[in-house]
């Protein structure tokens, strides 16, 4: 096996993601609480001592809840850049926080993580790219508009974990107060059905075999609604209809299926 992905959760409830090659277990992020993360690796068949690190993207709750369990009765290393550490308020052992920079890959036991920046309302947020034995994906979930350097980022992925956070519509007409509906649409909050289908539609380049949408809200979006947009957007790709790309929903409460590569 290349890589595996398993989304534990994705949402405002909590936000992880499991990372294999088969010897090496990573959680991307750890946005649940400690509890329910160890609940969610035992419906994986593994229990949190298999997990053989943790990388952090930002220090937001939702991806960082369980940090602080799973790094004091753990030995595990952490994988987090000192902007993120600051703001989250944690404290680690020194023996086990491992110092990254958003613009620097760094390895783990083989699997490759390239870090980039990403626009979201956080101190030093990023996103990845994982790499091993030739297959390559992309775990992006918090960010408000689609840059050009993350466009460029995601091409060549095997498999993509992309935020479609919000329908503009639902949104525009919800319960938010109107200063949370700015931050959230703003280009520093989070990404619209709409960007993704932009995205799709004009810089996706096809060989994602897998594209998973992440992050979806609650109250300001629909699963379908995410799905018929996004495939919308890969139906006027008519240079792309051989490729057999599948669009995956990542749902807030429940543990996804693997996607082995």
């Amino acid at each position: 096996m290349g890589l595996s992905i398993t989304i534990l959760g994705s949402g405002s409830s909590g936000n992880a993601a499991l990372v294999s090659d088969g010897a090496t277990r990573i959680l991307v992020d750890i946005g649940l609480s400690g509890r329910e993360t160890a609940r969610r690796l035992r419906e994986c068949g593994l229990s949190p001592q298999q997990i053989s690190a943790i990388v952090l993207s930002h220090e937001h709750g939702d991806h960082s809840r369980g940090l602080g369990p799973f790094a004091r009765d753990l030995e595990i290393p952490v994988f987090v850049t000192d902007q993120a550490l600051q703001a989250s308020g944690l404290t680690l052992d020194p023996g086990r926080r491992q110092r990254i920079d958003s613009s620097v890959p760094f390895d783990i036991n083989g699997i490759l993580f390239t870090p980039f920046a990403v626009p979201h309302d956080a101190r030093d947020p990023i996103g990845f790219t994982i790499e091993r034995n030739g297959i390559k994906a992309a775990i992006v979930v918090d960010l408000g508009c689609l840059t050009n350097l993350v466009a460029e980022r995601l091409r060549a992925c095997d498999c993509i974990v992309l935020e479609s956070n919000h329908d503009l519509r639902m949104l525009q007409v919800g319960p938010y107060p109107w200063a949370l509906k700015q931050r959230v649409m703003s280009r520093l909050g989070h990404l619209s059905n709409d960007s993704v289908a932009r995205y799709l539609a004009n810089e996706f380049d096809g060989r994602a075999r897998h594209v998973i949408l992440a992050h979806l809200s609650k109250k300001n979006n629909l699963p379908e609604l995410a799905l018929e947009s996004a495939r919308r957007a890969l139906e006027g790709r008519s240079a792309l209809r051989s490729n057999q790309t599948r669009l995956e929903l990542a749902k807030p409460d429940e543990v996804s299926r693997t996607y082995s590569y």
